[in-house]
């Protein structure tokens, strides 16, 4: 079976288009600090007493293979995490986790004979986990109680959740 050119071209633009979708983002509101380790990175439900907001940041399970809900949650926050130590915060305090469906994907078949047509599809949606958060800087992190973790604190966390 030989491949057109155009059918390779469509094919390698689906990969750029499909490895260009960012799964994380920021918007800077404070100054950013030095890169640190993912390691040294906080998950805060709740306020600490002092810190500083770095940026907003949103992350979504899109593209991993993680198909439960706390899979696709865990992927979300490791992805905060990183989007956190790159701009130097040292914790990242949730505000809010959603779902959302980023596509969908079906089949579907028919079949006609003389003037009557008869067809059959099936569509599932392709469901990611969201979550919200702000990268922030705490002053004195050895004064704070030690964490929880993670998910225990999205399985506390409702989807319409602000920081106190």
């Amino acid at each position: 079976m030989l491949i057109s050119k155009a059918r390779i071209s469509q094919i390698a633009l689906m990969i750029v288009f499909v490895s260009a979708c960012s799964s994380t983002s920021h918007i800077m509101i404070g100054e950013a600090r030095g890169k640190i380790p993912v390691s040294e990175v906080e998950v805060y439900r709740q306020q600490p007493a002092e810190y500083e907001q770095i940026a907003l940041l949103k992350a979504s399970s899109r593209n991993s293979l993680s198909f439960s809900d706390e899979g696709m949650i865990e992927v979300a926050i490791n992805r905060l995490k990183q989007e956190a130590a790159d701009l130097g915060a040292n914790g990242v305090l949730i505000t809010r986790s959603t779902d959302e469906v980023t596509g969908s994907f079906g089949s579907g078949t028919g079949v006609s004979g003389r003037n009557v047509g008869v067809g059959i599809g099936l569509s599932m949606p392709i469901n990611n986990k969201s979550v919200s958060a702000i990268a922030i800087y705490v002053l004195n992190p050895e004064l704070l109680p030690e964490s929880t973790s993670n998910n225990e604190q999205m399985q506390n966390t409702q989807s319409d959740d602000q920081p106190r």
